[in-house]
């Protein structure tokens, strides 16, 4: 059984309640061993509030450096400093709490003693107050795991969706994309219908910069520069890469195709956008590089939610996906080293 463990998030934010609840979800108890990462007082009071059973075996450290059984459902303790941690409010408290959960997880992955990490929601601002330099959790877990360099792929809509950029300003993605990030996103794709066994002969399809996709460069010349360079040197590679096609008319009709295996998208909104258009939650955000699998939310902390009731109660959908996710990569992926380098000399199904 594949066994994944969850970081619980911000405390601040609605992270504890929508991880306990998705702990209880149907469509995940039984399918998976589960291990929650955080603060055992407030994950309690989160359950006590919700009226569910605190059914979690409380897990040591040394268990899961070790080689002995872990439990189904289990929870590792990591003490955050709650007299200092309001719910609805951020605070370096809470963003250092957020950052311990992460590296506890890390670790029983990287010791393979967990097959997939999920993540719920933390926030940018205080993770950073808490003196952790990172833009976000897919920098932060590539630190951690010494990868170097990630890429994220939205998967669980009609379409899975990679970024070539991510976390950029808009005026920026013109200098940020080169021909060699891009071919090596290219190659990230072809890895993951490899490894996660999608098809590794499915069409990765590239998206234009510009509106029309530069119309022959008449709105801009970064599809003929480079885009257009980078698609044929993953040919070259063995890639099946087509584009650049303009992005509007690409998932107005050519984004239904059931041959296709992955979209690239050449920006954050341009690739997000149709990555929700089935609601929060309707898709999860997968970090490929990582030497395990990782998924996460497609939301953020919601201080505004924390800890409420009735209508402004958080909906957990987004960490259920996450986790049916984790859970089908990690047996998609069972028995294979993620090896992102490419061309690989792993097999080819």
């Amino acid at each position: 059984m594949t066994q994944l463990g969850i970081t619980t998030g911000d405390p601040a934010g609605i992270g504890p309640e929508i991880s306990v609840r998705a702990a209880f979800d149907p469509l995940i108890r039984g399918q998976c061993g589960l291990i929650l990462f955080g603060d055992e007082a407030i994950l309690r009071a989160q359950a006590s509030v919700l009226n569910l059973p605190f059914d979690f075996e409380p897990v040591s450290r040394q268990a899961l450096r070790g080689t002995g059984r872990l439990p189904a459902r289990g929870i590792v303790h990591v003490p955050a400093r709650s007299q200092e941690i309001t719910p609805g409010t951020g605070s370096q408290a809470s963003g250092e709490a957020a950052a311990r959960n992460i590296e506890e997880c890390t670790a029983a992955c990287l010791s393979g003693r967990l097959d997939a990490i999920v993540t719920a929601p933390l926030n940018k601002k205080f993770l950073k107050a808490a003196g952790y330099p990172f833009p976000g959790h897919t920098e932060f877990l590539g630190a951690l795991a010494g990868a170097q360099e990630t890429r994220m792929l939205f998967v669980g809509g009609r379409q899975r969706i990679l970024l070539a950029t991510i976390h950029v300003a808009l005026r920026r993605v013109p200098d940020v994309l080169t021909i060699e990030s891009l071919a090596r996103t290219l190659e990230y794709a072809a890895s993951a219908l490899r490894i996660f066994r999608w098809g590794a002969r499915k069409t990765v399809a590239v998206l234009g910069l510009n509106p029309h996709a530069g119309e022959e460069g008449l709105f801009g010349d970064e599809e003929s520069r480079i885009i257009a360079p980078a698609i044929e040197r993953a040919r070259a590679s063995g890639i099946r890469a087509e584009g650049p096609f303009p992005a509007d008319t690409f998932f107005a009709h050519r984004g239904q195709d059931g041959g296709l295996g992955i979209v690239v998208a050449m920006y954050h909104d341009q690739g997000l956008i149709p990555a929700k258009m089935g609601g929060i939650g309707g898709a999860a955000n997968v970090t490929l590089g990582l030497p395990y699998v990782r998924s996460s939310v497609d939301h953020g902390t919601a201080f505004d939610r924390a800890w409420k009731r009735g209508k402004l109660s958080p909906d957990p959908s987004g960490l259920v996906m996450a986790t049916r996710v984790a859970v089908d990569l990690a047996a998609r992926a069972k028995g294979r080293r993620l090896d992102w380098a490419w061309p690989s000399s792993a097999s080819s199904t």
